[in-house]
């Protein structure tokens, strides 16, 4: 109990209003903006823990699927161009957007084609060749493009999306199997390539 100047008692819960009950604190009016700070405090200081998470979820996701093409695409596509090199083939590779300290490619295209048509720049005698593919992954999606050669800035011509074609769309797709077929698909394309050299 208080007693005021002019000689008013206040009563404060039959404690003084500095020591706390067993309960917690005793609230008095105009209290509960307390309370309401700081559950606004405590949500932005969830949100500024939650971001570095968040920016960690994309970035695993981002090297996943760069991942992918490293350690998936590229030592098959490597294999074939070994395999078929010394029987006058090639596995012409392209790879985009290099990043990080090893260059891991972001997205990786080829096409199969011959040594005679990489030598011949007349056109004369050329060789044969598989359409262009571009595999470029994304947040867990695959895109599987392929045109008629490359353009000017390194892209497969007028592209046409093959992913569900080939079966393959998302990051698990793309398998040692999945490649293998991609490959074949583009060695019998080679295969079939019969077009005269003046239409090249």
């Amino acid at each position: 109990m208080t007693i005021l100047d002019d000689g008013q008692q206040v009563q404060y819960g039959g404690l003084p209003p500095t020591r706390a009950t067993r309960k917690g604190f005793n609230m008095t009016g105009g209290d509960d903006d307390y309370g309401d700070a700081f559950k606004k405090a405590k949500l932005e200081h969830n949100q500024e823990l939650e971001a570095p998470t968040e920016a960690s979820r994309v970035q695993a996701e981002a090297d996943a699927d760069i991942a992918v093409l490293s350690d998936v695409v590229l030592p098959q596509l490597q294999a074939a161009a070994q395999k078929l090199q010394p029987l006058g083939g090639k596995v012409e590779i392209r790879q985009y957007g290099r990043t990080g300290q090893t260059l891991r490619p972001a997205s990786v295209a080829f096409r199969i084609t011959d040594q005679q048509g990489q030598q011949d720049k007349s056109g004369y005698g050329k060789g044969h060749q598989s359409r262009a593919y571009l595999i470029v992954p994304g947040s867990g999606a695959v895109t599987v493009t392929c045109g008629d050669g490359f353009d000017v800035t390194g892209q497969p011509k007028q592209p046409k999306n093959v992913s569900k074609e080939i079966g393959i769309e998302r990051r698990d797709d793309v398998t040692i199997e999945s490649v293998k077929k991609l490959i074949m698909r583009a060695i019998e394309e080679y295969r079939n390539d019969r077009d005269p050299p003046e239409r090249r």
